[in-house]
């Protein structure tokens, strides 16, 4: 198994919506990309140090390395990472 883990910051300025639309697109990539075997995703917790700068982490599965390329290549994945996640994400 192969597992990423992917942790964000949203840039100043980034609306509650937008920061809506990108945990509603992460979370719709298991629906879209069948290479995912699991998928979790929502709001970074910390135990009060506020020094962690992220604000969402997401852990996702694969079964191979090959699988996670296939993803990173996948037409949603780049498409969200184009007109989405650098718009929003540092």
């Amino acid at each position: 198994m192969i597992r990423r883990v992917v942790s964000v910051k949203f840039k100043e300025g980034t609306s509650t919506q937008q920061a809506q639309q990108y945990v509603d697109t992460v979370r719709g990539f298991p629906g879209r990309v069948p290479v995912i075997k699991r998928l979790s995703s929502g709001p970074h917790a910390s135990d009060g140090d506020d020094s962690v700068a992220f604000s969402h982490v997401s852990v996702v599965d694969f079964e191979t390395m090959e699988d996670l390329q296939a993803f990173l290549k996948h037409p949603a994945h780049r498409t969200a990472a184009d007109r989405l996640f650098r718009q929003i994400v540092e």
